[in-house]
């Protein structure tokens, strides 16, 4: 049964938060490892794991109910489109009170983001072309060999060579899914 609107809404701001917080929890683990609090910070990191697993399984829900493509291609828009605008915004209002280090900061990240959306867009593209190679000269290349093993008289090398050649399919698949999310 396919997600209600609220549902998913829901289970995307939740994925979000549990991914913030392990990734906050991370970063106080390391101030707190690197100011010799060895326990404090693995009793965090402990923390952080859970959260982790708390947004990988909301993800692997999402995902079942979403084509990878739709779930990524939301977050990366979203991260165009708020992301670097809200940098933008915080850079600015810091200006105006006076913290221009913050802002210089804030603007650098701003920009890194932007660079971050081109090399997403440059990778969707190479996914693209391995995909097309994968589907068209690799998987032919399994089977004819796997056709010349037959035969040959190896049926065992024939129906491992066709059942990578399957998985191989499926390799293509999914390249050309991540390579039409971003």
């Amino acid at each position: 049964m396919a997600l209600g609107k609220e549902t998913e809404m829901g289970l995307k701001e939740l994925f979000k938060a549990n991914a913030e917080d392990f990734m906050s929890l991370m970063l106080v683990a390391e101030k707190l490892e690197q100011l010799g609090k060895k326990e404090e910070a693995k009793a965090l990191r402990e923390k952080a794991l859970v959260e982790l697993g708390h947004a990988k399984a909301i993800f692997e829900t999402l995902l079942k109910n979403q084509e990878l493509r739709g779930v990524v291609g939301e977050m990366a828009k979203e991260e165009q489109e708020q992301h670097i605008s809200e940098y933008n915004k915080v850079a600015m209002t810091a200006k105006q009170e006076g913290h221009e280090d913050i802002e210089k900061m804030l603007c650098s990240f701003a920009d890194q983001e932007a660079k971050i959306a081109e090399t997403i867009a440059k990778v969707s593209k190479v996914l693209n072309e391995m995909a097309k190679e994968e589907q068209e000269q690799h998987i032919s290349e399994y089977n004819k060999v796997a056709m010349t093993a037959k035969q040959e008289g190896h049926e065992d090398i024939e129906k491992m060579l066709c059942s990578f050649a399957d998985q191989e399919a499926k390799i293509a698949e999914t390249i050309k899914s991540v390579a039409k999310a971003l």
